[in-house]
């Protein structure tokens, strides 16, 4: 393994020279990995898109976090050879990419050689990660009145101005808001999109990146705790073993009422969401004929 300069930026914008990537996403409430090419990125404040007849993908970077990357040069433990892992500035890593193989040429060597460190020797610490800083939680009629006139922008600014905390704010408001349901809901929903071929969207992702994936995904694979979800090069795998609790969510959206489904851990902190794609109706009736209730199993709520 290499140290690379801290200049993740740089590296990412010479990517599109080493053809086929398999690129892995870090999420604490699971992982993605997709085989695509890496397209040519020019604007920091663009996401990636890519846009196929049945599916949509969307990568969000957050590059003022992203810090350290290293250049694995031959297989260690489970990494793959020839790979970049990028790490944000907590020691945390964000995405590995890996050129397939048999394709690149030597682009993966030249980017190791053009971007080596001087220093080999250390990496240095990382800072340590301070807790967030308690804030007072507005009232409830507040709470709902800021998610009830709020767009994506003003939901994001809603969850950080009571640190993120969202099972605070879930727990605070109304169930027309946000209502808790059974875990057991999850599959019994994935496994009936499956069986009726309908599309919905996944969104997860770490610090330095945010990644909805809509798709008509395959009948979900369970292996120990692990849900896997696979579409056209994507696999997609969620940590069940970390789910503490699942919230219907409604929220507005312009002009319409998104209505998703969340995950939490144990801390009360964002793991994944579900969503619907382009036809809000099935998604719906997927809801209606999937959503158990809270303490009410074998309940159907619409």
């Amino acid at each position: 393994m290499l140290r690379l300069q801290d200049e993740p930026l740089a590296i990412l914008k010479g990517l599109y020279r080493l053809g086929v990537l398999v690129v892995t996403t870090f999420a604490d409430g699971g992982r993605v990995s997709q085989s695509m090419r890496y397209p040519t990125l020019e604007d920091v404040d663009e996401g990636l898109e890519y846009q196929g007849r049945q599916c949509r993908l969307r990568h969000q970077l957050n590059l003022p976090l992203w810090r350290s990357v290293m250049a694995v040069l031959g297989p260690v433990a489970d990494l793959p050879p020839r790979s970049l892992l990028f790490f944000d500035r907590f020691g945390e890593p964000v995405q590995q990419m890996a050129v397939a193989p048999e394709t690149g040429g030597l682009a993966f060597e030249e980017l190791v050689c053009a971007m080596l460190h001087p220093d080999q020797r250390q990496l240095g610490a990382p800072p340590p990660r301070l807790p967030a800083s308690p804030t007072e939680v507005p009232s409830v009629a507040e709470l709902e009145r800021q998610w009830s006139h709020g767009d994506d922008d003003g939901f994001r600014a809603l969850l950080a101005g009571i640190g993120d905390r969202r099972q605070v704010l879930y727990q605070a408001v109304r169930d027309k808001f946000a209502c808790p349901v059974r875990a057991e809901t999850i599959p019994s929903l994935l496994a009936l999109a499956s069986r009726r071929q309908s599309a919905y969207t996944v969104c997860t992702g770490n610090s330095g990146v945010s990644l909805c994936l809509t798709a008509p995904w395959s009948a979900p694979r369970w292996q120990k705790g692990q849900c896997h979800l696979a579409h056209n090069g994507t696999l997609l795998s969620l940590d069940m073993s970390r789910v503490a609790s699942v919230w219907r969510l409604r929220r507005p959206a312009p002009g319409r009422v998104v209505t998703a489904l969340e995950a939490l851990d144990a801390q009360g902190r964002w793991l994944w969401t579900l969503s619907g794609a382009d036809d809000e109706d099935a998604w719906l009736s997927l809801l209606g004929d999937s959503l158990i209730a809270d303490g009410a199993p074998g309940r159907r709520m619409a």
